[in-house]
Formats: structure tokens, sequence, C-alpha cells
């Protein structure tokens, strides 16, 4: 225990040194002592590792400490599944009362598997402070569903803020709270981009096939590229041979442009668009001569990782039609 004690100690240490090993100002944050010791907590898995930062933390308790704790048992919470983690977590939360250390700890927070009681989060998504109130909106996305739904649909329906409600979304994605469904598509309407994308991928992913007239209008008269994503990949989920002149024609002026950047990880719009068109399409011989295009004399309307994406999706087609001329 004692050689566990000593590590842990020198841990935390580690993580408050904002220079390299041999003491020297570093450009590179990843040269700093503090960023490599912050990556290896993030691997430790030891759960008798949790009562130790526990001990070591009552030697000091000065801010700074106490949020590298925090960050350190959110990692053990994640890696061990043990909630103890979490409830040490909650108490250091509770002793302090300077908010910029209540903030940073929010963070680690964010990160734990589950937050086992939401009052003082929901509390602070009250704030008056809109950092507070919006770190304190993604913990809530960490809690218990039945005990922060009701404040999450109050945000939705009765915020001005669009950065709060952008984050209210995010947290009601991730709790899985379908019957939010009706108020979330209620923003539909929003003036903000990002809000209407994020309520069509929640449609996406909790609504039906009832839906597809929604995404089919955004996609057409939407004029931001975010919703237009949204809209293509909620089509290739639950479109169907009615709205393929829509997504072919959508296809199509992508490609007829120059594209700039490196295209969207893992999969762009146009990725969404070809792949509904080889699901619900692949017989069509618009279809056809638009994939054999980008796989030739179109090929550079294609970032890299497109050109392989569709290679492979057209591949197990490419070596029937082969064989066949052979």
């Amino acid at each position: 225990m004692s050689q566990e004690i000593q590590y842990i100690r020198d841990l935390l240490h580690r993580m408050t040194i904002k220079t390299d090993e041999q003491g020297r100002e570093v450009r590179n944050s990843e040269d700093q002592v503090s960023w490599k010791a912050l990556r290896e907590a993030e691997r430790l898995d030891d759960p008798t590792l949790i009562d130790v930062a526990a001990q070591v933390l009552e030697e000091t308790q000065d801010d700074e400490t106490r949020g590298n704790a925090c960050f350190l048992w959110s990692h053990l919470a994640k890696n061990t599944g043990d909630v103890k983690a979490v409830r040490l977590m909650l108490d250091e939360f509770a002793k302090t009362n300077k908010m910029q250390t209540k903030s940073r700890m929010m963070w680690s927070f964010a990160r734990v598997p589950e937050v086992p009681d939401a009052e003082m989060f929901l509390a602070l998504s009250e704030s008056s402070d809109d950092s507070i109130r919006r770190e304190a909106l993604r913990v809530l996305a960490r809690c218990r569903p039945e005990e922060v739904k009701g404040r999450l649909i109050e945000i939705i329906r009765h915020s001005n803020d669009q950065y709060d409600i952008v984050y209210t979304l995010w947290a009601l994605k991730q709790l899985r709270l379908r019957e939010a469904l009706p108020d979330v598509l209620a923003l539909i309407e929003s003036p903000n981009g990002e809000i209407r994308s994020l309520a069509i991928r929640f449609a996406a992913e909790f609504g039906d096939v009832t839906h597809v007239p929604l995404f089919v209008s955004a996609l057409e008269n939407d004029r931001s590229p975010d919703v237009k994503w949204s809209a293509m990949e909620a089509l290739d989920q639950w479109g169907g041979d009615s709205e393929t002149k829509t997504v072919l024609s959508r296809v199509k002026t992508i490609v007829s442009r120059q594209r700039k950047g490196g295209g969207q990880h893992p999969m762009s719009e146009l990725m969404h668009g070809l792949s509904f068109l080889w699901r619900v399409a692949p017989d069509k011989e618009e279809v056809n001569k638009l994939l054999a295009a980008l796989s030739t004399s179109k090929a550079d309307k294609l970032f890299e990782h497109e050109a392989k994406w569709l290679a492979e999706l057209t591949k197990d087609s490419s070596e029937i039609m082969a064989k066949k001329s052979f």
C-alpha cells in the first residue's frame, strides 16, 4: 500500500508540472510533464487506487490537487466501473465553493459512466454563469434519466439560449430520452442550423419512417450544410425508393462543383447519399452511370477516404461484372 500511496502522490504532483522533465518551458503541450501524467492517469484500471487517491487527497486540500484527483477518479470509474470513485468525486465537489474548480471538476464528471446523484448539477443548470450552466448540462447527460428529463425538456421548451438548447439536445440523445421527440421536433423551425441538424438526428434515431417527409424537406430546402448532412444520413437509414430522385439530385449537385477540405469523417453527406442509392436503387441505369463515373472519370470529385469506401462498397458488384465479361 505504501508504494501505491507514493505512486499516486507522485502522479498527482506530476499532473501540476507545466515544463518538461528538465524544467524547461515547452511550446508543445505534449512535451509537458503534466500532459504525460494526465495520459498516464487515463489508463489506470486498478480499483484499489480509488481509496489510495482518497488517502493522498487528505494530505492537501488545494483546489488543483482536488481537480486532479477527480480527473484520476473519473478514469478509474470509467475503466473499472466502480461507482465508489464517482461518490468520492461528489464529496469533493460539494466541498469546494470556487466555481472555477467546480467547472474543471464537471469536465471530469462528464466522462464517468453514470453520476448517481443529479441534485447539485440540476441546481447549477440554472446558474446565471453561461459556462457553469452548460458544464452542468454536460454532466446531466451522465445522470439517471428519470432524475433529469423534466429539467432537460423544460429547457428545450422554454429557453431562448441557443447554446443551452444545443447542449440539452446532446444530453437528451445520450440519455436516449425518446419521449422528448415531440418537443425536439418543435425545434425544426429554429433559426439556428445546428439546432435544426440535431433535431433531425434525434428524429432519425428515435423516430421512424413517418418522419421521412421531414428529412426530404430538409435535404431539398434547408440551406445549412449541417442540416443537409443530417437529413441525408436520416434518409440513408429510413428512406426508400420514393426518395431516390431527391437523393440522386443532391448527390449530383455535390459532385458537380469543386469540393474543399478533406471531407467529413467517418461518413460524409456524399457517402450517405451513395450508400442510400446503392441500397435502394442499385439497378437503376442513372445510378450505375454515376457510380461508374465516380470510380473512373470523376474520381477526382471524391476525397481519398471516400474513394476507398466506394471501391469497397461496390467491390462485389464489380467482381460479378468482371466474371460475366470474361
